[in-house]
This record gives structure tokens, sequence and C-alpha cells, in this order.
């Protein structure tokens, strides 16, 4: 009986008349990605029900009229069409674009209060692992207008241009007049690429594009479908260089990117090593923000001589230590962020000290014998963090660990792993690089007593 229930409630699954009757509802908190929730009756397929409702642009304790649009087994979704009693905490959002632009969901709430709310949803994770946890270090807040990377969503339209983020839970894209979270440079760069895109691209033909600022200026990386750049390629190099790009490269598709302009080598400094990065590479989101990350691991590596960093990426958290060890085996899945850090090792007449390997460690983690004389190990995983990796660590004798994560959930698991084979967590902090996101950055230390 049970079961014949739950498979009804999944084929209900789905959206709902534009004409769906509104609810009246008090929000009783903000879930984890972001939307207010509250609970309210509601009748659908001829069955009134009590549900969760999700609405974007809500805060605790209101009270508000929203527009049911979509029911699931998890609730409904909804949007905010009145508020009827609102938040002491509320403010008038920095951005035009807000609530419709996927990239915030939090501009109509004070900063206090969603760095408290990031920091108890961290904890919250933790204490259902049953993780103890010591005092914990007061969160870094990246400042606006510091974001240094962004992907751009670009269309010709036969009407105009659309250029800028898509909209929350649409592939719409919306153009925000002015942005608190970019680096104003970024900001100036989209208003380039939506003349470009009116100017030079074929009509309706979507491409991607991924801005990273550098220390010598914006590495961009432009991808779209087959053939989409076939007859542009001299024009678009053009364009790059009259607008002082460091570099301008083009892909189709997941292809490899073509390079077609680079004046110098774009730039990233790591401590005393100078790495060129890859075209569309991962970087911090923040310099701000990576500066902090750099130095808590540092202080958790302590006199670590032999460090093994998994993730590692283009080195941006080992580097800057390599010259108070005297190994670093530097593992990573993408060929080409590892070869541009052995490239920038090499160039400092310094690659015996490293030691790169090429795994996928979610498919394939390292050994235990592998971590035998190891003094520490840095492991910045992906958002589903890295449990069997974990799993593995925390067999072994290495004194200390650092570890970065982007996922309180995954976070909260690969923790609980390490410390039930005998690690204690020495140090936690919050890093909030993703302003008015609700998106988190943690660093933690893990030691064997």
């Amino acid at each position: 009986m049970n079961r014949r229930r739950s498979d009804h409630r999944r084929g209900r699954a789905g959206r709902l008349p534009r004409n769906a009757p509104p609810v009246e509802l008090t929000i009783s908190h903000v879930g984890g990605r972001g939307d207010g929730v509250g609970r309210a009756a509601y009748k659908h397929n001829h069955v009134t029900e009590e549900h969760a409702v999700f609405v974007p642009a809500t805060l605790p304790g209101e009270q508000v009229v929203a527009q049911p649009q979509a029911i699931s087994g998890q609730g409904i979704r909804a949007m905010l069409h009145e508020i009827v009693t609102a938040s002491p905490e509320r403010r008038e959002p920095d951005c035009d674009a807000f609530p419709a632009c996927g990239g915030c969901s939090f501009q109509h709430w004070q900063d206090d209060a969603v760095t408290g709310w990031k920091q108890e949803m961290v904890l919250g994770f933790l204490a259902r692992a049953d993780v103890p946890v010591p005092q914990v270090t007061p969160p870094h807040v990246a400042p606006r207008q510091s974001r240094r990377r962004a992907g751009f969503h670009l269309k010709r339209l036969t009407g105009g241009v659309a250029a800028g983020f898509l909209e929350r839970g649409s592939d719409r894209i919306v153009t925000p007049a002015g942005c608190s979270v970019l680096d104003p440079a970024l900001t100036a760069l989209l208003n380039q690429l939506a003349d470009l895109t009116a100017t030079r691209f074929p009509v309706g033909v979507p491409v991607d594009a991924q801005a990273n600022m550098l220390d010598n200026g914006i590495c961009l990386l432009l991808r779209g479908p087959e053939g989409w750049h076939d007859r542009l390629l001299e024009d678009l190099a053009g364009w790059a260089s009259d607008r002082g790009l460091s570099r301008l490269s083009v892909a189709k598709g997941d292809a490899e990117p073509l390079t077609l302009l680079a004046p110098a080598p774009p730039v990233l400094q790591f401590g005393g090593i100078t790495v060129t990065p890859p075209p569309g590479a991962f970087l911090q989101a923040t310099r701000e923000s990576e500066a902090v990350l750099q130095h808590t691991v540092a202080d958790i590596l302590g006199d670590a001589a032999r460090v093994i960093d998994l993730f590692a990426g283009c080195g941006t958290l080992s580097l800057p230590r390599l010259d108070r060890l005297s190994r670093l085996t530097a593992v990573e899945s993408d060929a080409a962020a590892l070869a541009a850090m052995k490239a920038a090792v090499d160039s400092a007449g310094r690659g015996a000290q490293l030691e790169c390997v090429e795994a996928d460690l979610m498919r394939a983690p390292l050994t235990a014998d592998i971590f035998a004389g190891v003094d520490a190990v840095i492991i910045d995983p992906p958002r589903a963090g890295a449990a069997a990796q974990c799993e593995i660590l925390a067999a072994t004798s290495v004194p200390a660990i650092a570890m970065v994560s982007c996922s309180p959930p995954s976070f909260a698991r690969d923790a609980a792993n390490l410390v039930a084979g005998g690690y204690r967590m020495s140090s936690l902090q919050v890093i909030d690089q993703f302003r008015f996101s609700s998106h988190v950055e943690l660093v933690a230390g893990f030691i064997r007593d």
C-alpha cells in the first residue's frame, strides 16, 4: 500500500498551470539552495495535502503569498508574489536583475545574516555527522565586485542580443545592468561581448564565454557548436587584440581549445612560481579568498617537508609552499592543468622537487601504501567530495591533512570518515567567496594525535 502511494506521488511531479491558485505561508527557514521554505496546504489532482513550499528571495519569519510553479515529491516550487510581513533583516537588492538572475540568491538579505546562515549550515552538517568541531575561526567574506572568473552565455537574436547569466531554473539569458559580484573589468568585458555577439556571431547560435582574470589580463575562452567560428577566427583575434586580452581561445563543443591570441604568456603567481594555466582553467573565485586559503593551508601543513596535493589543479594551494618542501607530489586528472604546473616548476629550476601523477581520484583513489612517509596531505575535491579517498586516508598515518571543500554535505561525510579513522579536526573556517549565493567554501585541518 505504501509503495503504491509513493509511486502515485512520483507520477504527479511536473509543472503546474500558470493560473494555479496562489498560496499564503510563513517562511520557517532558508534551505540549502538559498530558497525560503515554509509549508502550506495545496489541492492537486483533487487531493488537498500539506506540502513544503520553496520560495526564492524570501526570509525566515516572513509571511508571503507565492505563485506555485511546479510540484514534486520534495514539495512545491513557487515564485514570490507578495510580501505580507517583511523580515527586519531584509534589504534592498544591489542588482536590478535580482531575483531572476541565477547567479545570486541573497541580494535581499543583510550580509551578516547570510554569513551566519552559511556558517550554521556547515556546523549543522558536521553535527549530524557526529564530527567534533574545534573553536571555529571567524569567516572570511570576499569584498563586493571581487569575482575574477565568470561564465557568460551569449546568443545573437533576430531582434537583438542576449548576453549575461542564465535565469534561475531556465535557459533564458538575463543581462544585469550592474553586477555587485563581478570585478568591474569583467562587467566591462560582458558589454564588449554583447557588441561582439551583435556584429560577428551567427543568429541563433549559443556561445559560452569563460573569462578568467589572470595576473596580466583577462583570458577568454569562447566555446560553441561545431562550425560556429569557421569564418571568424582572424576577426576574433583582431577584436581580442584591440581590447588588450591576455589570451583568446576558441573551441567547438568539448574539443580542445585553439588559441588565437596570446601576445605574452598569461600567468598566475603562486609564491615564486609563475604558472601559465590552460584556457578556461579553474581558479578560486576571488584573489582575496585564494590568499586566505593558501595561508590557512600553510598553517595546517606546518613544517611538513613531504606533501601530497590531491586534486592539485595548477598548484594553487601547494606551490606557494614549494620553497619549504623537499618533495611535492601533485595528483590531478586534468592533464593540461598538471602540465602547466610541471612546466612552471621546471622553468623555476626546481623540477626535482615535484612529482606529477595524472589520475582520476574519484574512480581510482591512491592506495594507502603511497602515503607512507608523507608528512601532510592537501585535498581539494569537487562538489561530490572524495569519500573513497578519505576512507583510505583514514587508514594511513599521515600526521596532518588540509581539506578544502565547496560542499558542506560531502565535507561532513568525508570528515566523519577521517574522524572514524582516528583523526581530529583541529581547525575550521568558512570562506564566503561566493557573495550573495548559497555556495559555501571552507577549509579544515585534521591531525592524527
